[in-house]
C-alpha cells in the first residue's frame, strides 16, 4: 500500500498566497504578519513559488494600460479575485589569505545609544548586538547601529553588510540607505551601498524595500531574490540571484556572475591599493569568476590572467582596457 500524497493543494496554495500578498499590503499589517508568513514560506518549496506567481502577475497588472486595467476591475467584480490572480498565472581561484574577522562587542539594547562602525579598506569585522543580531560588515564602510526601545536602526553610508537579524515583534529592524529603507522583523540577508545605488540580496526570511519617508514597498523580497536601486533610474529592478554567492565575501570569496567589468571593479576598489579606473570600451565586459580575497594588485592579476583586458599602473590609479 501506497504512503499518502503529502503534498499541499496546489490550489489552496495559491489561495494563500494571493492572502498574504494582500494582508502584507495592508496598512495595519504587524510584524505578527511577517513572522507567520516567513512560517508559511518555510513549510513548503511550493509556497515560495506561489508567492512569488502572485507577486508577477500583480506587477503586471500595475504595468498595464489604463484600459487593460478597466477590463481587470470588470473581471473581478464578475468572478471573483482567484480569476484574475490566476488568469495569466503562470574560475578562476587566486591562492590569497581571507581578510582577518574582528569581533565587536554588543549594543545595550533599549537605551537608543549609537554605535558608529568603521573599517578600513580589506578590513572585515563580526559586530554582535545586544539583540542577538550579527553584522558582519566588509571593507572601506561606514555605518552607525542604534537599538531603541521601538525600533532598531542601521544608518548605512558607502558600506556593505551582511545582517543576520533576531526576531523581535516589537522592534523592527530598519536600515537607512540612502534612497531605499529596508524593513525586516528577523531574516539574513546582504546590504550594498555605494553612493546612492544600492542592492538587496536575501538569503533566508522576507525583506522589505520602500523608498525613503515613504509606505509604500516597492519591494517584498524572499531567499533568492534581489533589488538593485540605482540613482536616477525610475524603476528599481529585481532578480534571481544565488544568495550564496552574493554573501561569498563574508567567507574571503568574491563571486562574480556575469557583472559588467565596471562594476567588478568598483568591488575591488574597496581594498587596499589604487583608485581603478575602467576604460569605456571595456567597461560592459561580462566576468564570470571566483576570488579568494587578497590584495587589489594580486586580484586584478588574477581577472587579467583569464580575461582580454590589460592593466595599467600608474602612481595614483590603475586603469582597466581592452587587450589589443
Amino acid at each position: 500500500m501506497s504512503a499518502p500524497d503529502k503534498s499541499p493543494n496546489p490550489e489552496a496554495v495559491r489561495d494563500r498566497a494571493a492572502y498574504w500578498h494582500v494582508r502584507l499590503a495592508a496598512e495595519d499589517a504587524i510584524d505578527a504578519d511577517w513572522l507567520a508568513f516567513e512560517s508559511w514560506l518555510g513549510e513548503h518549496p511550493s509556497h515560495p513559488r506561489a508567492y512569488e506567481a502572485v507577486e508577477q502577475v500583480w506587477g503586471d497588472l500595475d504595468a498595464a494600460p489604463a484600459s487593460a486595467a478597466t477590463n481587470v476591475a470588470r473581471l473581478r467584480s464578475r468572478t471573483g479575485r482567484r480569476a484574475v490572480l490566476w488568469a495569466g498565472g503562470g574560475a578562476v581561484a587566486a591562492s590569497l589569505a581571507a581578510a582577518a574577522i574582528a569581533v565587536w562587542p554588543g549594543l545595550e539594547g533599549g537605551t537608543g545609544r549609537t554605535r558608529v562602525i568603521d573599517t578600513a579598506p580589506g578590513e572585515r569585522q563580526v559586530v554582535a548586538l545586544a539583540d542577538g543580531t550579527r553584522i558582519t560588515v566588509n571593507g572601506g564602510s561606514h555605518l552607525s547601529a542604534t537599538l531603541g526601545r521601538r525600533e532598531r536602526r542601521v544608518v548605512m553610508a558607502d558600506a556593505e553588510a551582511v545582517f543576520d537579524v533576531a526576531k523581535d515583534p516589537g522592534r523592527p529592524f530598519l536600515i537607512d540607505a540612502g534612497e531605499r529603507e529596508i524593513r525586516v522583523v528577523g531574516t539574513e540577508f546582504n546590504v550594498l551601498r555605494q553612493g546612492d545605488d544600492v542592492t538587496v540580496a536575501v538569503r533566508r526570511g522576507v525583506v522589505e524595500v520602500r523608498p525613503t519617508h515613504e509606505v509604500r514597498p516597492v519591494a517584498r523580497l524572499t531567499k533568492g531574490q534581489a533589488l538593485t536601486h540605482r540613482h536616477g533610474v525610475a524603476a528599481d529592478t529585481t532578480a534571481r540571484v544565488d544568495p550564496d554567492a552574493a554573501l561569498a565575501w563574508t567567507t574571503g570569496r568574491l563571486v562574480f556572475q556575469g557583472q559588467r567589468l565596471d562594476e567588478v571593479a568598483r568591488v575591488l576598489s574597496r581594498y587596499p591599493g589604487r583608485r581603478i579606473e575602467v576604460a569605456a570600451d571595456a567597461a560592459a565586459l561580462p566576468v564570470t569568476a571566483t576570488l579568494s580575497i587578497g590584495t587589489q594588485e594580486a586580484m586584478l592579476d588574477s581577472l587579467a590572467a583569464f580575461l582580454p583586458v590589460r592593466v595599467e599602473r600608474q602612481p595614483d590609479r590603475v586603469r582597466l582596457s581592452m587587450r589589443r
